[in-house]
């Protein structure tokens, strides 16, 4: 070691521990905790089922479902509602608080926002609480706090549960955006040559009937459990549990799938990677959560 002072020699060898016990933790949750889970399936609620995806080719991939039946008018979709504050539209929370203070039963993270960094786990933005901005339209209860913008593509969801891709003349209850249209009439319209990373993935589609709304959380950035998909292989797995038209919304450490277990706490469903720490929640800008009656929200 070179010659340092005494109160920076401390210093070096604190920092120096500290990072090798970070290693040291990281690698003690990859061998106890980062193998692959089976395959599994459970009907949560009534019209909520869930499927959870584990595969080992093109690499480690664990893949969650959630098939919801719209034909069940108990249902109610949500949307973090917009505050408008000093520097920006909404405030950034968990997927977790969100379906917590919402009192739903399912929810996902939503919109790409901005401003958004993160270089350690103790140096990032936003933290919980923090100002954000939505990318894209974005309404909650038909109150639009964020405008439509070129490159995002949006979803309208009715008080009927009525859910389109596509600008609709009738009330919209809620709307958020998302960046790439991944299916459109059954066609995948993600090339297979195109340029991207396996990466955690977070998407919504519907069927070909309009009756089955998914909601697909794809893990990554951990390995040995889940490296993350394409665009491409995430449109595939899609496909093959019946999406006919699909929308990316925001991935990365931001992929969240929460759900109320039987003792009415959240319970997270996936392996978020905030920070690159497996299983931390990020805080994001907005969420589509449901409820089971229309009642709960509060």
């Amino acid at each position: 070691m070179p010659n340092l002072k005494p109160k920076v020699r401390f210093i070096y060898k604190f920092i120096l521990t500290l990072v090798t016990l970070c290693i040291f933790i990281y690698v003690i949750w990859l061998y106890l905790f980062g193998r692959q889970p089976d395959s599994f399936q459970q009907t949560f609620f009534e019209s909520v089922h869930y499927i959870r995806d584990v595969r080992q080719i093109p690499r480690p991939i664990v893949a969650h479902i959630l098939r919801v039946d719209l034909r069940d008018q108990r249902l109610k979709f949500f949307v973090t509602p917009g505050e408008k504050t000093v520097k920006g539209e909404i405030r950034a929370m968990t997927t977790s608080a969100f379906l917590t203070q919402f009192n739903l039963q399912v929810a996902i993270n939503g919109s790409f926002f901005y401003p958004f960094y993160s270089h350690y786990p103790w140096d990032y933005y936003p933290h919980v609480g923090d100002s954000v901005n939505v990318l894209g339209l974005a309404s909650s209860s038909g109150q639009i706090y964020s405008e439509p913008q070129t490159g995002f593509v949006s979803v309208f969801i009715s008080k009927k549960n009525q859910i389109s891709f596509e600008s609709v003349e009738q009330p919209i209850d809620m709307t958020l955006s998302g960046q790439k249209m991944l299916l459109k009439q059954g066609k995948i319209l993600i090339s297979l040559s195109e340029k991207a990373r396996p990466y955690p993935r977070t998407a919504i589609a519907l069927d070909k009937n309009h009756e089955t709304l998914l909601m697909v959380v794809v893990d990554g950035k951990q390995p040995g459990y889940s490296e993350g998909v394409t665009l491409f292989e995430l449109a595939k797995i899609i496909k093959f549990y019946g999406g006919e038209t699909a929308l990316n919304l925001d991935g990365g450490g931001s992929s969240t799938m929460v759900i109320r277990n039987m003792q009415g706490y959240p319970q997270l469903l996936n392996s978020p990677s905030h920070t690159r720490l497996p299983g931390r929640e990020r805080p994001v800008a907005n969420h589509l959560g449901i409820a089971i009656n229309a009642n709960m929200i509060k």
